[in-house]
């Protein structure tokens, strides 16, 4: 898996979610910095067991794209959810 494309996928995650999250959080949003949430959710991901294991799961049936599409704006949304 290449790191750029998860970070894109990222990126597209956090960009689809933050609205909703400036919105709630108005403060924190005003002080965090994009680049920064996009490398530390990517990090985190890379690092998550259950997502490298179906990452793996998705190469091997060569469906990796549409578990990408699916899954990963789920795990940021979790993990944006964390941060509070």
């Amino acid at each position: 898996m290449n790191t750029i494309d998860l970070k894109e996928h990222v990126r597209r995650a956090i960009k689809r979610d933050w609205p909703a999250f400036a919105s709630a959080h108005p403060r924190l949003a005003a002080v965090l910095d994009e680049s920064l949430l996009v490398e530390q959710a990517t990090q985190s991901l890379s690092q998550d067991p259950e997502f490298q294991h179906a990452l793996h799961r998705a190469a091997a049936a060569g469906v990796i794209a549409e578990v990408l599409t699916d899954l990963v704006p789920r795990r940021v949304t979790a993990w944006l959810r964390a941060l509070l």
